[in-house]
C-alpha cells in the first residue's frame, strides 16, 4: 500500500482517500496526520490573512505599498483541538523603487510548514522582481507585474503513523512491520510564479486594488515514489479589494481571494471597519476589527491596530467544516506584523522660540 497525502483547511486540497479496510480509529488517525492510499501529493500553502500576506498572494505584490523598505511576519497555528497541530511561519521583505529607479521591486520570501503526525515539513524560499507603471498623468491608476523564483524541499517522518498492517485483529502492536515501502522520505524542487495587480488611489482614504497570479508554472513533480511522477498542479489566484470613508473617522474595507488548484476551489470573502485615532504630520493611528467567511469551510474574525509604520494583525477561525464533530468549531489562529519604513517629511513646527532682547 502506497501512501498519499490529504490536506485540511489550511492547504488546497488535492486528493480524495480510497478504502484500506482498517477500524474507525486508523482511518481518524491517517486523515488528522494527512496520510491516506495512493501516491504522494502535496498543495499550496495559504492563510486566512491573505490581506496581509502579499508576498504568498501575488508576486505583482512586491513594491507595492507607501515607503522604500517593508518586512513582513507570519505564523498559523491549526488543529490543536483534534490532533498534532499543524505550525506555519513566514517572513518576508521587500524594496519600492529600488536604488532610485522609480517602478522597480525587489523581494524575498521563505516560510517553513510542519504538519500533523507525519511531521510532514515544507521548507519554502522565493527571491522575485515587480515593475510598476502610472497609467495617467495624476499617478491615480498603476498596473504592476511581476514573478518569482523558488526553491522547495519537503520532509515526512513516519515514526509517529500507524499502519493497518501494524494491527494484529485485537489492537495496534507496534513490533509488527508496516508493510510500506517509501524509497525516499525527502524531495526538493524548483519553482516559478508570475502575476499582475492593478491597483486605483485617488487620495489616502479612496482605494481599489485587484490582481491575478498563477503560481506552480512549471509543475514539477513531488512524489516520494520515483516510479510515480506526481506533478502539482497549477494554482490560480483571483484577489481584489477597496477601502473607502463611510464617516469621518471609519473607513471600510471589503476584500476577497478566489483560488483554484486542480478540481478544488476556494473562496474567501469579508470586510473590515477601520477607525482612525490619529492622521496628521506623518503619523498614521487605526484599529481594525473584520469578519470573514471562508466558503464551506471555516469563519474567522480579524483584529488588528495600525501604528505608524506599523501593522499588527490577529485572526481566529471557527471550524464549520466537515470535521467539525472532532474540531467542536475550533480551527486554527494567525498573527501577523508588518512595518514599513520611509523617508518621513519633516514635521511641521507650530511654534517658534524667540530670543530674548536685552
Amino acid at each position: 500500500m502506497k501512501m498519499k497525502m490529504q490536506a485540511t483547511s489550511h492547504k488546497l486540497q488535492a486528493g480524495k482517500p480510497e478504502a484500506c479496510g482498517l477500524q474507525l480509529a486508523a482511518w481518524c488517525l491517517w486523515l488528522l496526520a494527512a496520510f491516506t492510499c495512493g501516491t504522494l501529493r502535496a498543495q499550496d500553502i495559504h492563510f486566512s490573512q491573505f490581506f496581509n500576506a502579499p508576498y504568498a498572494q501575488n508576486p505583482g505584490n512586491i513594491g507595492q505599498f507607501d515607503g522604500d523598505y517593508r518586512l513582513g511576519a507570519i505564523y498559523r497555528q491549526q488543529w490543536r483541538s483534534v490532533t498534532v497541530p499543524y505550525s506555519t511561519f513566514g517572513i518576508g521583505g521587500d524594496a519600492a523603487n529600488l536604488a532610485g529607479v522609480e517602478g522597480l521591486g525587489l523581494g524575498a520570501w521563505l516560510y517553513n510548514d510542519r504538519a500533523g503526525t507525519s511531521r510532514l515539513n515544507t521548507f519554502h524560499a522565493d527571491l522575485g522582481a515587480s515593475w510598476t507603471v502610472a497609467l495617467d498623468a495624476g499617478r491615480h491608476h498603476h498596473l504592476s507585474a511581476g514573478t518569482q523564483f523558488g526553491f522547495t524541499q519537503v520532509g515526512i517522518s513516519t515514526g509517529g503513523l500507524r499502519f493497518d498492517a501494524q494491527y494484529n485483529g485485537f489492537s495496534y502492536d507496534p513490533s509488527l512491520g508496516t508493510g510500506e515501502q517509501i524509497p525516499r522520505d525527502a524531495r526538493s524542487r524548483a519553482d516559478v510564479h508570475a502575476g499582475v495587480g492593478y491597483r486605483w488611489s485617488p487620495d489616502k482614504r479612496h482605494a481599489f486594488h485587484g490582481g491575478l497570479a498563477l503560481f506552480n508554472l512549471t509543475t514539477p513533480d513531488v512524489s516520494l515514489f520515483n516510479a510515480q511522477p506526481s506533478p502539482l498542479d497549477l494554482r490560480t489566484v483571483v484577489h481584489a479589494g477597496a477601502q473607502f470613508p463611510v464617516s469621518e473617522k471609519l473607513d471600510l474595507l471589503p476584500m476577497l481571494q478566489w483560488q483554484g488548484q486542480g478540481k478544488f476551489r476556494e473562496l474567501d470573502a469579508g470586510g473590515m471597519l477601520r477607525y482612525i485615532l490619529l492622521d496628521r504630520w506623518g503619523l498614521l493611528r487605526t484599529v481594525q476589527a473584520g469578519l470573514f467567511m471562508r466558503a464551506k469551510d471555516a469563519g474567522y474574525l480579524y483584529a488588528g491596530l495600525e501604528h505608524d509604520g506599523w501593522t499588527i494583525g490577529a485572526s481566529y477561525d471557527i471550524n464549520l467544516s466537515r470535521l467539525e464533530p472532532a474540531s467542536r468549531n475550533r480551527g486554527g489562529f494567525e498573527v501577523t506584523a508588518i512595518r514599513v519604513f520611509r523617508k518621513r517629511p519633516a514635521v511641521p513646527v507650530h511654534f517658534k522660540a524667540c530670543p530674548d532682547q536685552l
